[in-house]
């Protein structure tokens, strides 16, 4: 008894709106205060717009609240069925007795004795039991899970009961649990042929319990590190037996050795490998190249069956409640498909856990086969979805990429039986071209980057496609073709495989031996052999028609910007074979005849269909899920989400800070150690006394402040001039004399090393000077997400107002579009809108400094601006009620000085204790 109660979680229970929430700690207010938004928002399906900070718990408050509803949704749901079955059965007990007496009157006749029929009574309140003689099907996985494999497995004999009790499932049958679950086609145990081979062989067809549906929970966040932290926060809740799901693409989960056919085959992906090992077709070509058999994948076992129902989860030890890690390390050990296991497991699961743009892009959602009607979507870190959206509804064509899936559909239309399609589709993209050049030749004014550029409005560009005939009736024709070569590369299709898989191995061998016979004498034989598109001609399609759509749409055709970039650079040609010794271009099969390594200036025209209102994307997501809650510790400022997605946000919370006044200090600075002006605008930056000043004021920061140090630039490009002028003045040098520096690279292959050393400089294991100090940019990796708690980020240095670069054409033709529609959309005007992708970057680097309850950190925003009142409005809540204004650097330093010895002694008071 004693283990059974140190297993025990300690639970603190609240009721919100009668919806009873377990939490594993006592909730901070803010926590309250979210979990009542949430319950509020989906009794209601209104959508909401809730800001918590960083280290407020957040993730916790919204999984207990949102399961905790569900949890309450599927009782009322389940009730509500039972009371409409329980209706049914009285009025088809009613029924039953009418007929059973009009059919007595007929029967009876004189002198004859009487035959009495056997009795059926059912009580109308009593319906849980109900049990006729027949065969069924049982497992010991859940209806709800083995309903999507239908295979056979054993059966077993029910007896009669002439007297059929259902009152509350004590019924006389041990079994009668079986015959009221659900018997539709998606979620019967049998067979279409087993459910009428139980039908009873009476006419007193019994009505059928409907099965609700219950509305799924999608928890999305921008990356898989950040849903690994939110699957730790669910396994330490009461919740932690939920049926979870994360979905994830094939880099991620799929345990096959990317090189299995090393170097004669090199694969730019798994989602490439992927293909190639499950397409007979493709195994058939490589065959004959290797001039070996090559079999399907060996993982597959039909789409990853032994690990995709949560029944085997648990034979096999893993909870229902598991990160990929868990997932890939059992499909390793019972050599099953993790990758394809997650799709079967995603149909019954309760909460599925995923990166936003799997749910906001149209074509990533299409492709997944995600199916949202009726269910909650979560968008954690949601303060960029504006930018995803509209990055999900734009599109660039490159001429080069269109050319070579054209040259992949004529290669299909010239060998295959749906030639016509393929033809259409090929004619399509070779008139697109043809209007490309011709646009391109009206180029006439270049820059000194060998760059040309014209651009028109979506509305311009509709007329030039119509007057050169790819207007929208062949759009419409190209959108249907598009389906019919899609749908025959659809993976449902993979499984009919399976039925011939032996067979096919006997016929590739077979194959092999005598196509190798005459492959050189005849080589068209092996380029006709792949009769399939390849995954770039799959994505280029895709994503014209889901782009397209929008483009050509009555309600958004006025929210597109169309440019055509003309473009000189020199290119290395290395055209050979698909995936023999050398990479193919983009995933697509090359037609042309260059050498190897061939390099040479080529011009190249690129056309950008930029979508200037998200709302474009969004629009057609909240309109078929139950409702949309976002959430990020940087939502503010907050009055542009309900404008730039054209949806209403009813309920909304801006939520405190859950440390206390003394934990985190913030300052203005208006200038440095020498009196320097720190004004972060574009003349004053690019000034030697202006990168002097920030030089000497990291000093002193860094001498008065202990561990980490994270300063946040507005650009990589500032962030290399100052890093270039210190070194030039030996000011580098001093500084590393005090803490190591480094620097945010730009790619971010390169920044998990420079993190590890980081967090080893703090710590003081690498020897040298104890702490650490980080140049990055905000918008960058280090400001999304990162763990810099406790001493990995005593002080965060903020330079500068991070506004978007004001000659970047999105940005551009953003700002004129919501200067242009401001008054009829709604819209806030160009310049506000540019405000506020400022003060959001902003907010989201500063979020860095507090990552918990106890922590504490200075915030420094260094740049004269923010003295200013109006200059702190887009701050977050809990930033702009503490910051301070001081007229010298000097009482800055001291000010400091005294917070983090403050904050130090606390520290050793407490753990004194």
């Amino acid at each position: 008894m004693s283990n059974i109660k140190s297993d025990v979680r300690p639970l603190f229970t609240y009721t919100i709106g009668g919806v009873k929430i377990e939490m594993p700690v006592r909730p901070y207010p803010s926590q309250v205060s979210m979990m009542d938004k949430v319950i509020r928002g989906c009794q209601k399906q209104q959508n909401c717009l809730l800001e918590s900070p960083t280290g407020s718990g957040k993730t916790l408050a919204l999984l207990c609240s949102a399961l905790a509803w569900q949890r309450a949704e599927k009782e009322r749901l389940e009730k509500l069925s039972e009371e409409e079955f329980q209706q049914k059965l009285v009025e088809w007990q009613q029924k039953e007795q009418l007929k059973k007496q009009q059919k007595e009157k007929k029967q009876k006749k004189p002198n004859t004795p009487e035959k009495k029929p056997a009795e059926t009574h059912i009580s109308p309140a009593k319906n849980k039991g109900l049990c006729l003689s027949t065969d069924v099907t049982i497992s010991d996985d859940s209806e709800e899970e083995m309903a999507i494999f239908k295979q056979p497995v054993k059966k077993r004999k029910i007896n009669n009961s002439k007297n059929l009790d259902v009152s509350d499932g004590n019924s006389k049958s041990n079994d009668d649990s079986i015959m009221t679950n659900d018997s539709s086609a998606n979620n019967s145990l049998m067979t279409e042929d087993e459910d009428e081979n139980i039908e009873p062989k009476t006419e007193n067809n019994l009505p059928k319990k409907s099965k609700p549906i219950i509305p799924v929970i999608y928890f999305c966040t921008r990356t898989h590190k950040q849903i690994e932290q939110v699957i730790k926060e669910l396994q330490r809740t009461s919740f932690n037996n939920t049926r979870s799901c994360v979905l994830a693409s094939r880099e991620h989960t799929c345990i096959q050795d990317s090189n299995i056919y090393y170097p004669q085959i090199s694969y730019k992906s798994k989602t490439e490998l992927c293909r190639d090992l499950l397409d007979p077709r493709a195994r058939r070509r490589n065959s004959i190249k290797l001039r070996r058999t090559i079999d399907r994948c060996s993982y597959y076992d039909n789409g990853g069956l032994k690990i995709s129902t949560y029944g085997q989860l648990a034979k096999f030890g893993v909870q229902s409640v598991w990160d990929i890690e868990d997932i890939v390390r059992l499909g390793i050990s019972k050599h099953s498909c993790p990758y394809y296991g997650t799709r079967l497991l995603l149909k019954t699961a309760e909460i599925v856990f995923c990166p936003y743009n799997y749910i906001i892009d149209p074509v990533i959602r299409s492709s997944m086969n995600l199916k949202l009607r009726g269910h909650v979507i979560i968008v954690d870190e949601a303060h960029n979805i504006e930018d995803q959206c509209r990055e999900a509804a734009s599109l660039q064509l490159d001429q080069t990429n269109m050319n070579l899936a054209k040259a992949d559909l004529e290669k299909i239309y010239k060998s295959s039986g749906n030639s016509v399609t393929y033809g259409r589709l090929a004619r399509y993209l070779s008139d697109m071209s043809k209007w490309i050049d011709q646009k391109s030749d009206e180029i006439k004014i270049y820059d000194e980057y060998n760059r040309g550029v014209l651009s028109w409005s979506g509305t311009y560009t509709i007329a030039s496609f119509d007057e050169f005939g790819v207007g929208l009736t062949a759009f419409e024709v190209f959108k249907k073709d598009c389906e019919t070569a899609l749908a025959d590369l659809a993976e449902e299709s993979e499984s009919d495989e399976t039925k011939n898989s032996k067979k096919e191995n006997v016929e590739n061998e077979l194959e092999v031996k005598d196509e190798n016979d005459t492959i050189e004498n005849n080589p068209s034989k092996d380029q006709n052999t792949d009769l399939a598109i390849t995954n770039a001609t799959k994505t280029l399609l895709s994503s014209i028609c889901s782009v397209f759509s929008l483009f050509y749409d009555e309600k958004y055709k006025f929210d597109y910007h169309v440019s055509l970039a003309k473009v000189m650079h020199l290119k290395k040609f290395e055209h050979k074979e698909r995936g023999i010794t050398n990479k193919s271009i983009a995933g697509w099969i090359n037609a042309g005849a260059a050498e190897a390594n061939d390099t040479r200036p080529v011009w190249n025209n690129v056309v950008s269909f930029l979508c200037l209102n998200p709302a474009a994307v969004f629009d057609e997501l909240k309109s078929s899920v139950r409702n949309i809650i976002l959430t990020s510790g940087t939502l503010s400022p907050m009055q542009s989400f309900q404008s730039e997605l054209g949806t209403q946000f009813p309920i909304a919370l801006e939520a405190a800070h859950v440390i206390k006044q003394d934990q985190c200090w913030v300052t203005s600075v208006g200038v440095g150690p020498c009196g320097t002006d720190l004004n972060g605008q574009f003349q004053n930056i690019n000034t030697f006394n202006y990168q002097d000043e920030m030089g000497k004021l990291l000093m002193d920061v860094c001498t008065v402040v202990p561990h980490g140090v994270l300063c946040f630039l507005p650009s990589y490009t500032l962030m290399e001039k100052l890093y270039s002028r210190w070194q030039l003045t030996g000011l580098l040098k001093s500084l590393s004399q005090i803490k190591v520096v480094m620097c945010e690279p730009r790619r971010g292959d390169q920044l998990e090393e420079l993190m590890t050393k980081y967090y080893a400089a703090v710590r003081g294991d690498e020897g040298g000077p104890r702490g650490a100090l980080f140049l990055a940019v905000y918008r960058g990796k280090i400001s999304e997400g990162l763990d810099f708690s406790d001493n990995n980020a005593r002080a965060v240095v903020a330079v500068g107002i991070p506004f978007p670069n004001f000659k970047e054409e999105s940005v551009v033709h953003k700002k004129d579009y919501n200067n242009k529609h401001h008054k009829s959309k709604g819209l806030l005007p160009g310049w506000e809108w540019y405000q506020i992708q400022a003060y959001r970057a902003l907010n989201q680097a500063l979020g860095r400094c507090i990552r918990h309850k106890n922590d504490w950190g200075a915030i420094l925003l260094v740049d004269s601006r923010y003295e200013q009142p109006k200059n702190q409005t887009g701050l977050s809540k809990w930033i702009r009620g503490r910051v301070e204004k001081n007229n010298s650097w000097t009482t800055i330093v001291a000010k400091l000085k005294n917070f983090v010895e403050t904050r130090q002694l606390h520290d050793s008071t407490v753990a004194a204790l």
